[in-house]
């Protein structure tokens, strides 16, 4: 038997023997009080890609399109509740898969999942794969984030004792899931461990806060260190130096709530690390900071949103040798508007765990019902040499007139992007971009979306009288425009057509999709082709190569 078959054989076996278990107790405790027959619940989810090589498109040169051609990710999950236990476990499988790596495929399969859970009197355990997060994410944050590849959970055990009904104190211990390794599914060698203390205390009937402390530790293992300890050795002599096997993060943290306002407030704390710059090569610096605040205020109307965040040599793996969002421990967020149409959202930024300082205002405004103004600025800077990493500003109205059918939004976006410091290629893309989104409702049922948008590169020199040191040369592709037209007859049927045009290089990126929903079962497919480019989802983001072919994807939930 294989090394995969056996973890999987015992894995499975593991989580049926708990699951015999549970109902095995459960009949006992049926019979003895004559309730609790236990609850089963879950989720499937499965993505299928077949790739067409187009090297017009950039969509060749690699497995996927010269001879792979096809690949599928899904997850069957499976959760049992009975008699106070809770239990489950997750099915993973990837077939020729571009999530971990795009030029490179990962097929493995395995139990990527299980867990159990009790609660007895105060004291909550859990044993398996855990999900958790102190504060903010800023000293630890084990999550899942599928489409991302991200799966950042700790195979361990927790604990959490309730000191008071609004006093918890948790800690946890274990080994972080590498998800990033293309043919099996296992962890990380270094040990995880962390505790925090979190609370409410209310000041007055309309004021609270909400205070917390963390830390958290990892200690590399013997083959870890040699490892790095090799590669220090390899430097020239004056850049050397002796790694440490633990470092620690701490952090503390406060939410205050008053009436119409909210302020959360963060400070986080590293010991000496063993880190990659820049460039990619080691160094120790002795402390790294976090500072982040976010305040929120709002009355009928009219809401305000202020973010700021200060990060400096902040960056926590599981070992020093892991890169972009493999062995990330903790998580910081982006401080930039999540945007959701196709062109606003093809420059994004990711965190920059080395050094940042990132500002974020947001604000909505409603003078009638019917009419709603938002506007949002963000900037970002490296805080070393002052250089401009990202800026936006972002500026909408929406219409929805009274007794009408149809609705209407539509605004414009700048973005300035560091293209070389986010994707080491090109320098610096300035962008304009207006949009609009029209949506007519023809009855209950039925209705019908458009979407037309222009984002036009060269900002500065094409409009502001900037002078073009290379008028010949584009930024990153060009210009591009968008176009879609989507028609809805609920509950079930979708329909969407769609093209992208890159003006530049005179490339059309088209999109046909179906898409069928029933209750909470979802199935779609979609024959598209698009241009690579930068993925994100709250700062953590992936390089997503350009795509050809067919997609077909199945969601539910039981």
């Amino acid at each position: 038997m294989g090394k995969i078959n056996k973890k999987l054989w015992f894995a499975g076996a593991l989580c049926l023997g708990l699951l015999f278990s549970g109902m095995a107790f459960a009949q006992t405790e049926e019979q003895q009080e004559g309730r609790d027959r236990g609850q089963f619940s879950g989720d499937f989810q499965t993505n299928v890609r077949f790739y067409q090589r187009d090297s017009l498109r950039g969509a060749a040169g690699i497995p996927f399109y010269d001879y792979l051609l096809y690949g599928v990710d899904s997850w069957l999950t499976l959760n049992y509740r009975v008699a106070g236990f809770d239990m489950g476990m997750r099915f993973d499988m990837f077939h020729n898969s571009n999530l971990f790596n795009p030029t490179r495929e990962a097929s493995k399969q395995g139990i990527g999942r299980w867990y159990i859970a009790k609660s007895v009197g105060k004291l909550d355990l859990a044993a398996g794969y855990l999900y958790d997060q102190f504060g903010s994410g800023t000293t630890f944050r084990a999550y899942e984030a599928r489409l991302l590849g991200v799966d950042q959970s700790v195979l361990g055990i927790k604990a959490a004792y309730h000191l008071t009904p609004n006093w918890t104190i948790r800690g946890f211990t274990g080994k972080l899931k590498n998800q990033f390794k293309l043919d099996d599914i296992e962890q990380y060698r270094p040990i995880l461990r962390g505790a925090c203390i979190e609370g409410l205390v209310k000041l007055n009937t309309n004021a609270q806060i909400q205070p917390g402390v963390s830390a958290v530790s990892r200690t590399l293992d013997t083959k870890t260190m040699e490892s790095v300890a090799q590669e220090i050795n390899s430097y020239k002599l004056e850049d050397r130096f002796e790694p440490k096997y633990s470092t620690y993060l701490a952090s503390v943290y406060n939410t205050l709530l008053v009436k119409n306002i909210s302020w959360y407030v963060e400070g986080a704390f590293k010991t000496e690390d063993v880190v990659r710059d820049l460039t990619g090569k080691l160094f120790n610096p002795n402390r790294g900071y976090v500072l982040y605040s976010t305040a929120t205020y709002s009355k009928k109307g009219f809401g305000l949103v202020l973010q700021g965040k200060y990060t400096s040599k902040f960056d926590f793996r599981i070992a020093p040798s892991e890169i972009q969002n493999a062995g990330l421990v903790h998580y910081l967020p982006s401080l930039t508007r999540l945007n959701t149409y196709r062109l606003t959202s093809r420059y994004n930024a990711a965190t920059q765990l080395l050094g940042e300082v990132a500002l974020q205002g947001d604000i909505t405004y409603t003078p009638k019902k019917g009419v709603t103004f938002s506007l949002n600025v963000s900037d970002i800077f490296d805080p070393d040499n002052s250089d401009q990493l990202f800026r936006e500003l972002y500026a909408d109205v929406s219409l929805k007139p009274k007794d009408k059918k149809w609705k209407l939004n539509t605004g414009l976006q700048m973005v300035d992007y560091n293209q070389a410091r986010f994707e080491q290629k090109g320098d610096f893309v300035n962008t304009l971009t207006p949009f609009a989104e029209w949506v007519y409702k023809f009855d209950k049922k039925k209705s019908i979306k458009a979407e037309l948008s222009y984002m036009l590169t060269k900002r500065n020199y094409r409009l502001f009288g900037q002078e073009d040191p290379h008028p010949d040369k584009l930024q990153d592709l060009g210009d591009f425009a968008w176009a879609l037209l989507e028609f809805d007859i609920a509950p079930h049927w979708s329909f969407t057509v769609a093209n992208m045009w890159n003006v530049d290089n005179d490339i059309h990126y088209p999109t046909v999709g179906v898409f069928y929903t029933l209750k909470v079962t979802r199935l779609s497919v979609i024959y598209a082709k698009q241009p690579a480019g930068i993925v994100c989802t709250g700062g953590v983001c992936r390089f997503e190569p350009a795509f050809s072919g067919m997609r077909l994807d199945i969601a539910t939930s039981f």
